[in-house]
């Protein structure tokens, strides 16, 4: 159970990376998105107009501004490059995310059934604990019967009747009702003679290797 309780661990460990790197990656492209738009804007403030144009090549400082506006469009296809990459990283992220989480799941359905099947075996055993009970009790109220007919014997020989009037049947009935009664039913009971261990549908005997 430890072993498989650390698959479980390791897959939710994985989940916990995954979601940490798609975060990072989310961070990235609104980073870039960021930077894109405050490449644009120092770009539109340097794109010269036709009067500027004129004026910029009338004092030899065209190519410089022409660099520097070249400059700034490089940059911007460069940080457009990084937030694709970075989008296409978190659209990738997402899906193993659900792939991981998948597998998670199945693991927790898996452990569940085995845990599921660890209970009934549990319960098998409880099972026949109650039937071992019931036995016991039933012996010692044969005992009980028995020794309430030496006891009218013994108050008929010394002359007192009375003794038969108290049949511990008519107490020990009640008294198991009342103790029982949340687990008797009403109509026939001649269905319930097998063992507790049979009669339980959510019981199971351990097999050979459980036993073992």
């Amino acid at each position: 159970m430890k072993a498989n309780t650390e698959v479980l661990e390791h897959l939710a460990a994985e989940v916990t990376r995954l979601e940490n790197q798609r975060a990072a990656a989310e961070a990235e492209a609104e980073r870039a998105a960021q930077r894109l738009e405050e490449l644009g804007s120092r770009r539109e403030a340097l794109a010269p107009g036709p009067s500027t144009t004129a004026a910029a090549g009338e004092g030899g400082h065209a190519k410089p501004l022409a660099a520097l506006v070249e400059a700034l469009d490089e940059e911007a296809a460069t940080v457009s490059r990084t937030r694709t990459l970075a989008q296409d990283a978190v659209r990738g992220l997402e899906q193993l995310i659900v792939n991981a989480q998948v597998r998670q799941r199945e693991e927790e359905k898996r452990l569940a059934r085995e845990r599921f099947e660890a209970l009934c075996e549990e319960r098998y055993t409880l099972d026949g604990e109650a039937e071992e009970a019931i036995a016991g009790l039933a012996e010692v109220l044969e005992r009980l019967e028995k020794l309430h007919a030496e006891q009218v014997r013994a108050a008929s020989d010394a002359g007192d009747p009375s003794a038969a009037q108290h049949d511990p049947s008519g107490t020990v009935e009640p008294w198991l009702a009342r103790r029982l009664r949340r687990w008797l039913a009403d109509g026939s009971l001649e269905r319930y003679d097998a063992p507790l261990p049979e009669l339980d549908h959510l019981a199971r005997k351990p097999g050979p290797d459980d036993e073992a």
